[in-house]
Protein backbone atom coordinates (compact mmCIF):
# COMPACT_ATOMS: atom_id res chain seq x y z
CA UNK A 1 0.00 0.00 0.00
CA UNK A 2 1.26 3.51 -0.85
CA UNK A 3 2.08 5.87 1.95
CA UNK A 4 -1.01 7.83 2.96
CA UNK A 5 -0.67 11.57 2.52
CA UNK A 6 -3.66 13.38 4.01
CA UNK A 7 -7.18 12.79 5.21
CA UNK A 8 -10.44 14.37 4.05
CA UNK A 9 -13.32 14.52 6.53
CA UNK A 10 -16.64 13.39 5.03
CA UNK A 11 -19.75 13.29 7.22
CA UNK A 12 -17.55 13.26 10.31
CA UNK A 13 -15.52 10.28 9.07
CA UNK A 14 -11.91 10.25 7.92
CA UNK A 15 -11.42 9.41 4.23
CA UNK A 16 -7.84 8.59 3.27
CA UNK A 17 -6.30 10.21 0.20
CA UNK A 18 -3.38 8.42 -1.46
CA UNK A 19 -0.36 9.90 -3.26
CA UNK A 20 -0.62 10.50 -6.99
CA UNK A 21 -1.67 14.02 -7.90
CA UNK A 22 -2.71 14.57 -11.49
CA UNK A 23 -2.15 18.33 -11.69
CA UNK A 24 1.16 19.19 -10.04
CA UNK A 25 1.31 22.64 -11.64
CA UNK A 26 -2.26 23.60 -12.43
CA UNK A 27 -5.79 23.20 -11.14
CA UNK A 28 -8.53 22.61 -13.72
CA UNK A 29 -10.80 25.62 -14.01
CA UNK A 30 -13.45 24.60 -16.57
CA UNK A 31 -15.31 21.35 -15.97
CA UNK A 32 -18.06 20.02 -18.23
CA UNK A 33 -20.44 17.57 -16.55
CA UNK A 34 -22.33 15.42 -19.06
CA UNK A 35 -25.59 14.33 -17.46
CA UNK A 36 -28.15 16.21 -15.39
CA UNK A 37 -29.36 13.37 -13.17
CA UNK A 38 -28.70 13.12 -9.44
CA UNK A 39 -25.00 12.18 -9.84
CA UNK A 40 -24.26 14.89 -12.38
CA UNK A 41 -26.15 17.44 -10.30
CA UNK A 42 -24.25 16.53 -7.12
CA UNK A 43 -20.86 16.57 -8.85
CA UNK A 44 -21.66 19.93 -10.46
CA UNK A 45 -22.75 21.38 -7.12
CA UNK A 46 -19.64 20.22 -5.27
CA UNK A 47 -17.32 21.43 -8.04
CA UNK A 48 -19.01 24.83 -8.36
CA UNK A 49 -19.07 25.52 -4.62
CA UNK A 50 -15.30 24.98 -4.64
CA UNK A 51 -14.87 27.62 -7.33
CA UNK A 52 -14.69 25.66 -10.57
CA UNK A 53 -16.32 26.99 -13.73
CA UNK A 54 -18.91 24.29 -14.36
CA UNK A 55 -21.25 23.62 -17.26
CA UNK A 56 -23.80 20.80 -17.12
CA UNK A 57 -24.81 19.36 -20.48
CA UNK A 58 -28.04 17.35 -20.27
CA UNK A 59 -29.32 15.44 -23.27
CA UNK A 60 -33.03 15.86 -22.48
CA UNK A 61 -33.82 17.55 -19.15
CA UNK A 62 -32.62 17.13 -15.55
CA UNK A 63 -33.86 13.87 -13.94
CA UNK A 64 -35.28 12.65 -17.25
CA UNK A 65 -33.48 9.30 -17.04
CA UNK A 66 -32.99 6.81 -14.22
CA UNK A 67 -33.10 9.46 -11.50
CA UNK A 68 -36.68 10.53 -12.11
CA UNK A 69 -37.86 6.94 -12.21
CA UNK A 70 -36.03 5.76 -9.11
CA UNK A 71 -37.62 4.41 -5.94
CA UNK A 72 -35.12 6.75 -4.25
CA UNK A 73 -34.38 4.82 -1.06
CA UNK A 74 -31.32 6.09 0.82
CA UNK A 75 -29.73 3.03 2.38
CA UNK A 76 -26.68 0.88 3.09
CA UNK A 77 -28.60 -2.29 3.72
CA UNK A 78 -28.21 -5.97 2.95
CA UNK A 79 -27.62 -5.93 -0.82
CA UNK A 80 -24.70 -3.53 -0.37
CA UNK A 81 -21.91 -6.13 -0.31
CA UNK A 82 -19.01 -6.59 0.33
CA UNK A 83 -17.97 -4.41 3.23
CA UNK A 84 -16.19 -1.74 1.16
CA UNK A 85 -19.39 -1.14 -0.83
CA UNK A 86 -21.54 -1.13 2.31
CA UNK A 87 -19.15 1.42 3.83
CA UNK A 88 -19.30 3.70 0.78
CA UNK A 89 -23.09 3.69 0.92
CA UNK A 90 -23.08 4.17 4.68
CA UNK A 91 -20.85 7.23 4.39
CA UNK A 92 -23.20 8.64 1.80
CA UNK A 93 -26.25 8.14 4.02
CA UNK A 94 -24.39 10.18 6.64
CA UNK A 95 -23.39 12.70 3.98
CA UNK A 96 -27.06 13.43 3.34
CA UNK A 97 -27.21 14.94 6.82
CA UNK A 98 -24.28 17.18 5.94
CA UNK A 99 -25.86 18.09 2.60
CA UNK A 100 -29.18 18.90 4.28
CA UNK A 101 -27.39 21.41 6.50
CA UNK A 102 -25.57 22.99 3.57
CA UNK A 103 -28.82 23.34 1.62
CA UNK A 104 -30.79 24.46 4.67
CA UNK A 105 -33.26 21.57 4.58
CA UNK A 106 -34.32 22.06 0.97
CA UNK A 107 -33.75 18.37 0.12
CA UNK A 108 -36.76 17.25 2.19
CA UNK A 109 -35.39 13.81 3.08
CA UNK A 110 -38.05 11.58 4.62
CA UNK A 111 -36.05 10.02 7.45
CA UNK A 112 -37.72 7.12 9.23
CA UNK A 113 -35.64 4.09 8.41
CA UNK A 114 -36.85 0.96 6.67
CA UNK A 115 -38.73 -2.19 7.56
CA UNK A 116 -38.08 -5.51 5.85
CA UNK A 117 -39.85 -8.77 6.62
CA UNK A 118 -40.42 -12.31 5.37
CA UNK A 119 -42.82 -15.11 6.20
CA UNK A 120 -41.17 -18.08 4.48
CA UNK A 121 -38.73 -19.82 6.86
CA UNK A 122 -35.80 -19.92 4.44
CA UNK A 123 -36.11 -16.20 3.67
CA UNK A 124 -36.54 -15.36 7.35
CA UNK A 125 -33.39 -17.29 8.23
CA UNK A 126 -31.43 -15.37 5.60
CA UNK A 127 -32.75 -12.08 6.97
CA UNK A 128 -31.57 -12.99 10.47
CA UNK A 129 -28.11 -13.78 9.08
CA UNK A 130 -27.98 -10.45 7.26
CA UNK A 131 -29.01 -8.54 10.36
CA UNK A 132 -26.32 -10.29 12.38
CA UNK A 133 -23.67 -9.48 9.77
CA UNK A 134 -24.60 -5.81 9.56
CA UNK A 135 -24.72 -5.49 13.32
CA UNK A 136 -21.16 -6.84 13.37
CA UNK A 137 -20.31 -4.03 10.94
CA UNK A 138 -21.83 -1.55 13.40
CA UNK A 139 -24.89 -0.76 11.29
CA UNK A 140 -28.01 0.35 13.25
CA UNK A 141 -30.34 -2.52 12.31
CA UNK A 142 -32.19 -4.94 14.58
CA UNK A 143 -34.85 -7.62 14.58
CA UNK A 144 -38.17 -6.45 15.99
CA UNK A 145 -41.20 -8.23 17.40
CA UNK A 146 -44.84 -7.95 16.37
CA UNK A 147 -45.66 -5.26 18.93
CA UNK A 148 -42.88 -2.93 17.79
CA UNK A 149 -43.79 -3.58 14.15
CA UNK A 150 -47.36 -2.42 14.82
CA UNK A 151 -46.09 0.66 16.66
CA UNK A 152 -43.87 1.61 13.73
CA UNK A 153 -46.46 0.92 11.02
CA UNK A 154 -49.98 0.52 12.47
CA UNK A 155 -51.62 0.31 9.01
CA UNK A 156 -49.38 -2.51 7.79
CA UNK A 157 -50.22 -6.21 8.08
CA UNK A 158 -47.02 -8.25 8.27
CA UNK A 159 -48.69 -11.66 7.90
CA UNK A 160 -48.15 -14.95 9.66
CA UNK A 161 -44.78 -16.08 11.04
CA UNK A 162 -43.10 -12.87 9.86
CA UNK A 163 -39.51 -12.13 10.79
CA UNK A 164 -38.91 -8.38 10.58
CA UNK A 165 -35.88 -6.11 10.68
CA UNK A 166 -35.87 -2.38 11.34
CA UNK A 167 -33.04 -0.23 10.02
CA UNK A 168 -33.15 3.11 11.79
CA UNK A 169 -30.94 5.56 9.88
CA UNK A 170 -32.29 5.37 6.35
CA UNK A 171 -34.67 7.52 4.35
CA UNK A 172 -36.27 8.33 1.03
CA UNK A 173 -36.59 11.37 -1.21
CA UNK A 174 -38.70 12.53 -4.09
CA UNK A 175 -35.97 12.00 -6.71
CA UNK A 176 -37.14 14.71 -9.10
CA UNK A 177 -37.36 17.27 -6.32
CA UNK A 178 -33.96 16.29 -4.91
CA UNK A 179 -32.44 16.60 -8.38
CA UNK A 180 -33.98 20.04 -8.82
CA UNK A 181 -32.61 21.18 -5.46
CA UNK A 182 -29.07 20.12 -6.38
CA UNK A 183 -29.29 21.64 -9.87
CA UNK A 184 -30.53 24.92 -8.37
CA UNK A 185 -27.76 24.84 -5.76
CA UNK A 186 -25.16 24.26 -8.47
CA UNK A 187 -26.58 27.15 -10.47
CA UNK A 188 -26.46 29.46 -7.44
CA UNK A 189 -22.82 28.45 -6.95
CA UNK A 190 -22.11 29.62 -10.51
CA UNK A 191 -22.72 26.54 -12.68
CA UNK A 192 -24.39 26.81 -16.08
CA UNK A 193 -27.07 24.25 -16.94
CA UNK A 194 -27.82 23.59 -20.61
CA UNK A 195 -30.54 21.28 -21.96
CA UNK A 196 -31.48 19.77 -24.27
CA UNK A 197 -27.82 19.51 -25.23
CA UNK A 198 -26.46 16.34 -26.80
CA UNK A 199 -22.72 15.61 -26.70
CA UNK A 200 -21.65 14.24 -30.08
CA UNK A 201 -17.90 14.06 -29.61
CA UNK A 202 -15.04 14.34 -27.13
CA UNK A 203 -11.96 15.96 -28.65
CA UNK A 204 -8.69 14.43 -27.44
CA UNK A 205 -5.19 15.06 -28.71
CA UNK A 206 -2.29 13.00 -27.39
CA UNK A 207 -4.51 11.86 -24.57
CA UNK A 208 -5.36 15.40 -23.43
CA UNK A 209 -8.81 16.93 -23.58
CA UNK A 210 -9.32 19.81 -25.97
CA UNK A 211 -13.07 20.17 -25.60
CA UNK A 212 -16.47 18.70 -26.44
CA UNK A 213 -18.57 18.73 -29.55
CA UNK A 214 -22.31 19.18 -29.09
CA UNK A 215 -25.30 19.59 -31.36
CA UNK A 216 -24.96 23.34 -30.76
CA UNK A 217 -21.21 23.61 -31.28
CA UNK A 218 -17.95 23.27 -29.36
CA UNK A 219 -17.64 23.51 -25.57
CA UNK A 220 -14.24 24.26 -24.02
CA UNK A 221 -13.27 22.31 -20.89
CA UNK A 222 -10.19 21.25 -18.93
CA UNK A 223 -11.99 18.16 -17.58
CA UNK A 224 -15.15 16.37 -18.66
CA UNK A 225 -17.19 14.28 -16.24
CA UNK A 226 -19.35 11.57 -17.80
CA UNK A 227 -22.27 11.04 -15.43
CA UNK A 228 -24.83 10.13 -18.06
CA UNK A 229 -26.39 6.93 -16.71
CA UNK A 230 -27.13 4.33 -19.37
CA UNK A 231 -25.69 6.67 -22.02
CA UNK A 232 -22.26 6.36 -20.38
CA UNK A 233 -20.97 3.50 -22.60
CA UNK A 234 -21.64 5.52 -25.79
CA UNK A 235 -19.77 8.53 -24.43
CA UNK A 236 -16.91 6.47 -22.96
CA UNK A 237 -16.23 4.80 -26.31
CA UNK A 238 -15.47 8.28 -27.68
CA UNK A 239 -12.27 8.13 -25.63
CA UNK A 240 -11.61 4.44 -26.23
CA UNK A 241 -12.91 3.13 -22.89
CA UNK A 242 -15.41 0.31 -22.45
CA UNK A 243 -17.93 0.54 -19.61
CA UNK A 244 -20.00 -2.66 -19.49
CA UNK A 245 -23.54 -2.22 -18.16
CA UNK A 246 -26.27 -4.76 -17.56
CA UNK A 247 -29.85 -4.27 -18.71
CA UNK A 248 -31.70 -3.42 -15.52
CA UNK A 249 -35.25 -2.16 -16.05
CA UNK A 250 -37.37 -1.11 -13.09
CA UNK A 251 -41.14 -0.57 -13.19
CA UNK A 252 -42.88 1.48 -10.50
CA UNK A 253 -46.55 2.19 -9.81
CA UNK A 254 -47.45 5.65 -8.47
CA UNK A 255 -50.78 6.39 -6.81
CA UNK A 256 -52.58 9.70 -6.60
CA UNK A 257 -51.94 11.65 -3.38
CA UNK A 258 -53.51 10.31 -0.19
CA UNK A 259 -53.42 10.87 3.56
CA UNK A 260 -50.39 9.49 5.38
CA UNK A 261 -50.53 5.69 5.51
CA UNK A 262 -46.90 4.62 5.98
CA UNK A 263 -43.87 6.33 7.47
CA UNK A 264 -40.77 4.65 6.06
CA UNK A 265 -39.49 2.45 3.23
CA UNK A 266 -41.20 -0.95 3.44
CA UNK A 267 -39.81 -4.12 1.88
CA UNK A 268 -42.53 -6.74 2.06
CA UNK A 269 -42.89 -10.21 0.53
CA UNK A 270 -45.28 -8.64 -1.98
CA UNK A 271 -42.96 -5.80 -3.06
CA UNK A 272 -41.50 -2.55 -1.80
CA UNK A 273 -43.34 0.70 -1.14
CA UNK A 274 -42.96 4.16 0.32
CA UNK A 275 -45.08 7.29 0.62
CA UNK A 276 -43.67 10.61 -0.45
CA UNK A 277 -44.22 13.96 1.23
CA UNK A 278 -46.87 14.81 -1.38
CA UNK A 279 -48.92 11.77 -0.33
CA UNK A 280 -48.22 9.57 -3.34
CA UNK A 281 -47.46 5.92 -2.65
CA UNK A 282 -44.74 4.46 -4.88
CA UNK A 283 -44.46 0.67 -5.21
CA UNK A 284 -42.35 -1.84 -7.12
CA UNK A 285 -41.37 -5.48 -7.16
CA UNK A 286 -37.58 -5.64 -7.60
CA UNK A 287 -34.47 -3.53 -6.98
CA UNK A 288 -32.16 -5.73 -8.99
CA UNK A 289 -33.78 -5.42 -12.39
CA UNK A 290 -36.43 -7.66 -13.88
CA UNK A 291 -37.24 -8.67 -17.45
CA UNK A 292 -40.63 -6.96 -17.22
CA UNK A 293 -40.83 -3.61 -19.04
CA UNK A 294 -44.62 -3.42 -19.20
CA UNK A 295 -45.90 0.03 -18.18
CA UNK A 296 -49.57 -0.66 -18.86
CA UNK A 297 -52.24 0.29 -16.36
CA UNK A 298 -52.86 -3.42 -15.80
CA UNK A 299 -49.23 -3.88 -14.77
CA UNK A 300 -49.48 -0.96 -12.36
CA UNK A 301 -52.62 -2.40 -10.80
CA UNK A 302 -50.84 -5.74 -10.43
CA UNK A 303 -47.95 -4.10 -8.55
CA UNK A 304 -50.34 -2.32 -6.20
CA UNK A 305 -52.30 -5.50 -5.64
CA UNK A 306 -49.11 -7.28 -4.58
CA UNK A 307 -48.29 -4.77 -1.85
CA UNK A 308 -51.91 -4.15 -0.79
CA UNK A 309 -51.88 -7.55 0.92
CA UNK A 310 -49.75 -5.83 3.53
CA UNK A 311 -51.32 -2.37 3.26
CA UNK A 312 -55.08 -2.98 2.86
CA UNK A 313 -55.90 0.75 2.71
CA UNK A 314 -53.94 0.91 -0.53
CA UNK A 315 -56.92 -0.70 -2.27
CA UNK A 316 -58.79 2.59 -1.87
CA UNK A 317 -56.11 4.59 -3.70
CA UNK A 318 -56.20 5.29 -7.41
CA UNK A 319 -53.30 4.46 -9.69
CA UNK A 320 -51.93 7.61 -11.28
CA UNK A 321 -49.10 6.41 -13.52
CA UNK A 322 -46.60 3.63 -14.19
CA UNK A 323 -42.93 4.42 -14.93
CA UNK A 324 -40.10 2.45 -16.46
CA UNK A 325 -36.53 3.36 -15.57
CA UNK A 326 -33.36 1.80 -16.98
CA UNK A 327 -30.92 1.57 -14.10
CA UNK A 328 -27.25 2.26 -14.96
CA UNK A 329 -25.95 -1.02 -13.50
CA UNK A 330 -22.27 -1.88 -14.17
CA UNK A 331 -21.51 -5.49 -15.06
CA UNK A 332 -20.28 -6.39 -11.55
CA UNK A 333 -23.02 -4.22 -9.96
CA UNK A 334 -20.53 -1.86 -8.31
CA UNK A 335 -19.87 1.79 -9.19
CA UNK A 336 -17.44 2.98 -11.84
CA UNK A 337 -15.58 6.11 -10.73
CA UNK A 338 -12.37 7.81 -11.70
CA UNK A 339 -10.30 9.08 -14.60
CA UNK A 340 -10.11 7.07 -17.80
CA UNK A 341 -6.94 5.22 -18.76
CA UNK A 342 -5.47 6.94 -21.79
CA UNK A 343 -7.74 9.96 -21.30
CA UNK A 344 -6.60 11.53 -18.06
CA UNK A 345 -8.95 14.52 -18.31
CA UNK A 346 -12.11 12.40 -18.64
CA UNK A 347 -13.76 11.32 -15.39
CA UNK A 348 -16.40 8.57 -15.13
CA UNK A 349 -19.23 8.29 -12.60
CA UNK A 350 -21.84 5.61 -13.30
CA UNK A 351 -23.62 3.34 -10.82
CA UNK A 352 -26.79 1.86 -9.50
CA UNK A 353 -27.85 3.31 -6.12
CA UNK A 354 -27.16 6.77 -7.52
CA UNK A 355 -29.71 8.32 -5.16
CA UNK A 356 -27.95 6.91 -2.09
CA UNK A 357 -24.44 7.62 -3.37
CA UNK A 358 -24.94 11.11 -4.83
CA UNK A 359 -23.64 13.14 -1.83
CA UNK A 360 -20.44 11.14 -1.33
CA UNK A 361 -19.82 10.82 -5.07
CA UNK A 362 -20.11 14.59 -5.54
CA UNK A 363 -17.76 15.33 -2.67
CA UNK A 364 -15.09 12.78 -3.57
CA UNK A 365 -15.24 13.39 -7.32
CA UNK A 366 -14.56 17.08 -6.66
CA UNK A 367 -11.61 16.10 -4.48
CA UNK A 368 -10.10 13.92 -7.21
CA UNK A 369 -10.81 16.38 -10.04
CA UNK A 370 -9.81 19.66 -8.41
CA UNK A 371 -7.00 18.46 -6.14
CA UNK A 372 -5.63 15.71 -8.35
CA UNK A 373 -5.96 13.28 -5.43
CA UNK A 374 -6.61 9.55 -5.40
CA UNK A 375 -9.21 8.67 -2.78
CA UNK A 376 -8.51 5.27 -1.29
CA UNK A 377 -12.23 4.66 -0.72
CA UNK A 378 -12.77 4.70 -4.51
CA UNK A 379 -9.97 2.32 -5.48
CA UNK A 380 -12.26 -0.76 -5.89
CA UNK A 381 -14.36 1.16 -8.43
CA UNK A 382 -11.91 2.11 -11.17
CA UNK A 383 -12.88 1.17 -14.72
CA UNK A 384 -9.57 -0.66 -15.19
CA UNK A 385 -10.92 -3.58 -13.14
CA UNK A 386 -12.90 -4.76 -16.15
CA UNK A 387 -9.70 -5.06 -18.19
CA UNK A 388 -8.15 -7.12 -15.41
CA UNK A 389 -11.18 -9.43 -15.31
CA UNK A 390 -10.65 -10.35 -18.97
CA UNK A 391 -6.92 -11.01 -18.71
CA UNK A 392 -5.90 -14.70 -19.16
Amino acid sequence: MHRRTFVEIVAGTAVTVLPGFRFPSRRPERVAVVGGGILGASIAYHLARRGAEVIVLERERPAAGATGKSFAWINATFTKQPYHYHWLNRLSVLSYLQLERELEGALQVEWGGSLQWFGRPEHAARLREQVSQHQAWGYPVRLIDEDEFRQLEPNVVAGKAATAAYTEHEGTVDPVHANEVLIDAARRAGATIEYPQDVTGIDLRWGRLRGLQTARGAVAADVVVIAAGVDTPRLATMVGVGVPLKDSPGVLAHTKPANRLIHRALLSPGGHMKQMANGRVVAGTSFGGAPVTDTSRARGEQILEGVSRHLPQLEKLELDRVTLGWRPLPADEHPVMGFCPGASDVYLAVMHSGITLAPIVGRLAALEILDGARVELLEPYRVTRFDRQHQP
